[in-house]
């Protein structure tokens, strides 16, 4: 039992680097947990905007066809288009 006492009233000094030890152990494992969540949601991010980049370009693609097709239509039709295509660029 007095050992037991004895342990918990060690010198201040010991105290002191066992309390700054744990801390700088308990930082360094706080932040290596958060630089990997942040990595986890940056991939996350990543991977929506790649998706997201994709149905644009598939919608810019779609609504190109359609102009097209209404383009044909009036053509066929004997009426000149709306918009004239000179000068457009593509990217």
């Amino acid at each position: 039992m007095i050992e037991l006492a004895n342990f918990f009233s060690s010198a201040p000094a010991y105290t002191i680097v066992s309390i700054g030890a744990a801390g700088v152990i308990g930082f360094l494992l706080g932040y290596l947990l958060r630089s990997g969540i942040i990595l986890t949601y940056k991939k996350r991010i990543l991977i929506l905007e790649d998706e997201m980049l994709s149905n644009h370009s598939r919608i810019l693609e779609l609504e190109k066809k359609n102009t097209d097709l209404k383009n044909e239509k009036l053509i066929m039709n004997g009426k000149q288009p709306a918009v004239s295509k000179i000068g457009s660029k593509t990217s």
